[in-house]
């Protein structure tokens, strides 16, 4: 019988790898910090010069997640400190204090510091949360009952932001229409147990608004939004298409022209060689677009195997630039 903390590795997996196709994208985690923390926070930031950074140095032993993303900036005062913003994403409650996994995170970063030759980066950590319950975000101290007066200044004792999605009204979200897609994706956690709900409101979640650029950055953000959700309810073809009809003609056009996605083959045949074949074509776009990746993570969003994405990976670098 599988434990506790493999049912959680498996249902939280899903959910990781659409947060951090989102969140890996720089107007996306910048319009979170406007929008979704106060003007303490964000008006002090230089956004001129935030940019996301490699975290491949940032494994998490306690609570192991591939979710983390970590953006660099300064000062708006031009101060010269070396601003990080470390984001992470829970779909439970940790069976941990968080501050464990965040405090590994932080000293995994500080040491990739002294090793750089660096001063120390200011970091602050963040964390959006859309499981059953609401979470109870309390001082680290707070997990050393007993001791005597006194002694809690030997706690290492450090704060995180927190969006708890599960406590943030629905009519909140839904009014933040400018937040460059972090509606849909919210809107998308929030209810991503709510089956009923994410079939009523399709169009409000898979809706990009006006206007909508076909590119290639928009067009991976709403497949991998759609993906998310077949995946999770495990649709079929037939649904998605009879729901897609309640989009505006250039999100429907654009859906309706990527039928790999839907690992149509895969649904008829019943064969997982037949997935990966349909999906060949948006694997290859994911790795175009998230090189920095691992298999694992791209293997997570895509629904394929880790020995097909490394099979992909070769194929593109083997690829001569002509090609």
């Amino acid at each position: 019988m599988p434990t506790q903390k493999h049912l959680h590795k498996k249902e939280h997996e899903p959910h990781d790898a659409v947060f951090k196709a989102f969140f890996s994208d720089a107007k996306i985690a910048r319009n979170y910090l406007l929008h979704y923390t106060s003007a303490a926070i964000h008006r002090h930031i230089d956004f001129a010069t935030f940019q996301k950074i490699d975290t491949a140095f940032v494994s998490g032993r306690f609570g192991i997640s591939f979710s983390d993303v970590l953006y660099e900036t300064r000062l708006a005062t031009g101060a010269p400190a070396r601003l990080l913003f470390l984001f992470e994403h829970k779909s439970y409650l940790p069976s941990l204090p968080v501050y464990l996994q965040l405090l590994d995170y932080l000293m995994q970063i500080w040491e990739d510091d002294l090793k750089n030759g660096r001063p120390l980066s200011f970091i602050i950590p963040i964390v959006v949360y859309h499981g059953k319950r609401g979470w109870k975000q309390r001082p680290f101290p707070d997990y050393f009952p007993g001791l005597p007066e006194g002694w809690q200044v030997f706690i290492p004792n450090f704060h995180y932001l927190l969006t708890d999605l599960s406590r943030i009204p629905l009519l909140e979200i839904e009014d933040k229409k400018e937040s460059e897609y972090l509606r849909n994706l919210f809107l998308a956690l929030k209810f991503a147990r709510d089956e009923g709900f994410i079939f009523k409101n399709w169009p409000k979640i898979l809706t990009f608004g006006e206007p909508f650029y076909r590119d290639n950055r928009e067009g991976i953000l709403l497949q991998t939004l759609t993906l998310y959700i077949f995946n999770l309810f495990d649709m079929t073809e037939a649904q998605v298409k009879k729901l897609n009809k309640q989009l505006p003609e250039p999100e429907r056009n654009w859906l309706d022209a990527i039928p790999e996605i839907f690992g149509r083959k895969w649904k008829e045949e019943g064969r997982e060689e037949g997935r990966e074949e349909t999906t060949h074509a948006f694997t290859i776009r994911m790795l175009q677009k998230f090189p920095d990746w691992s298999n694992a993570e791209i293997a997570e969003l895509v629904g394929v195997t880790e020995k097909f994405v490394q099979g992909l990976r070769r194929e593109l670098a083997n690829k001569t630039p002509e090609e």
